[in-house]
């Protein structure tokens, strides 16, 4: 079995060979023809590649999750704030451009948009989560939230420095600490905490020289790492370094969030069925409370199964995607499982080709067959490229997540080879953040054409089966 080691990283994150390939479905003809992976692949389909799954899956709820006695509360649902709004328009005129700069400007400009709360979908992908793999397992097959997802629809940057990242100069510092001295002063609410909708009204078109980093610590606390509404000080060195121009990677810090909150909603729903049939009621709910941008998760369903989709909106080219949900409300669906359970054949691997012209580089017309990795390679296919590697995600709060995008190799347009597992190193944000951003040795990519359909290997069918 390949596997990882601390002495021995794995490089290269592609491999090439002719294989028989049959549908995903398996219902096909097998053809022997050349095939492109993600690694590791396994190379046996016993033992632990085959336990990580089945030993992970706890037994189904007598009903659907959404009549137990389980109750959420998800911080990290964005509300529409008219105030919010106008200072974004504000702010626009003057750094714009310095937003590009540093990959945030479709995140920022979509927290205009307000996302109709399922909470039914939010409850029953979440029962298909396996927090082993990182990946929702129905039974037609495994498929995942990946760094391309959060980067295309949230519009959060997968290059650039960690979210932990100290300031480097005593004129950084100076600031951070004016900040925190802002944060310490008598607020207008009850709790005399300082809320968001406080600090607004505190900076916004004050003139002040803080302003820009105010304004960017308001949208890193309620809309990137939320928390009851709160600006938290731990995001002001974010804010200032993103005001001046530098690139962080907030994608893997989103996701390593998203990942963590649906591990611990389904560990809750789990925990459900725990409860004796015959007992009408708890003494007290069930409660959990996701902490991350999970209405990212509503809108991966949206986007990917057509059986689950609403009409979405028209939106105007330059548009950042998630317009497209803007108050669009859900369909009445009964039975949210057994559409998740039946939709294989309304599955869409790869949704965002058809934004093409929005992200051209990497949904090429035609594959692109050799890409020689080099320091300067555009920074779309770049990013592309770290969403398709096997690494580890660190959170805000220092949490570290695996990141598997080799078991859903069909999401970028690649082949399907039966994954091997990766061990789990219990490593510090440091070292895993170095796993994240390790040189690559792959001295050829490859980029599938936009309408290329990837197939799973004959022995991937019959494991999965």
């Amino acid at each position: 079995m390949i596997a990882m080691t601390m002495n021995e990283p794995l490089e290269s994150i592609m491999e090439v060979r002719g294989d028989f390939m049959v549908s995903p479905a398996g219902d096909s003809e097998p053809t022997f023809r050349t095939a492109h992976f993600l690694k590791p692949i396994a190379t046996s389909i016993d033992g632990t590649v085959s336990e990580t799954l089945s030993s992970s899956m706890p037994p189904m709820l007598e009903t659907e999750p959404r009549e137990c006695p389980l109750k959420v509360h998800f911080n990290g649902w964005r509300s529409l704030r008219k105030n919010w709004n106008r200072w974004v328009d504000a702010l626009c005129l003057r750094y714009a451009a310095v937003w590009k700069k540093v990959g945030i400007f479709e995140a920022i400009m979509s927290t205009k948009c307000s996302i109709v709360k399922n909470c039914d979908l939010a409850f029953g992908v979440a029962e298909k989560w396996c927090s082993k793999t990182n990946t929702f397992v129905f039974p037609w097959g495994e498929a995942t939230i990946t760094l391309e997802d959060v980067m295309v629809l949230g519009g959060y940057p997968v290059l650039g420095d960690p979210v932990f990242t100290s300031l480097p100069n005593q004129e950084m510092r100076e600031v951070e600490e004016k900040l925190i001295l802002a944060r310490k002063e008598p607020w207008k609410s009850k709790q005399g905490k300082p809320r968001a909708s406080a600090w607004i009204d505190t900076f916004m078109n004050s003139g002040s020289e803080m302003e820009h980093e105010a304004f960017l610590a308001t949208w890193l606390s309620v809309f990137v790492f939320p928390h009851e509404y709160l600006v938290k000080k731990c995001l002001f060195p974010i804010a200032i370094l993103l005001a001046r121009g530098n690139p962080i990677a907030l994608a893997p810090a989103v996701l390593a969030s998203i990942y963590k909150d649906l591990g611990a909603l389904k560990e809750t729903i789990a925990d459900l069925t725990k409860i004796p049939v015959a007992a009408d009621k708890l003494d007290k709910e069930l409660e959990v409370t996701p902490e991350s941008p999970f209405y990212l998760v509503q809108i991966w369903l949206w986007e990917r199964f057509l059986n689950l989709q609403p009409e979405p909106n028209v939106i105007k080219d330059g548009d950042p995607l998630l317009f497209r949900w803007h108050k669009v409300k859900g369909m009445k669906i009964d039975n949210v499982r057994l559409a998740l359970n039946s939709a294989m054949g309304d599955f869409l691997w790869r949704p965002y080709v058809r934004y093409g012209g929005k992200c051209r580089a990497i949904y090429p017309e035609n594959e692109i067959q050799q890409v020689p990795f080099e320091a300067d390679l555009d920074k779309e296919l770049a990013s592309f490229v770290r969403c398709m590697r096997v690494s580890e995600l660190v959170g805000i709060d220092s949490t570290i997540m695996q990141y598997c995008p080799h078991r859903v190799a069909m999401q970028f347009g690649m082949d399907q080879d039966v994954p091997d597992c990766v061990p789990v190193f219990r490593r510090t944000k440091g070292i895993a953040w170095e796993n994240y951003c390790r040189p690559i040795s792959d001295r050829n990519l490859y980029f599938p054409s936009r309408l290329f359909e990837a197939d799973v290997t004959t022995r991937y069918a019959k494991w999965w089966k």
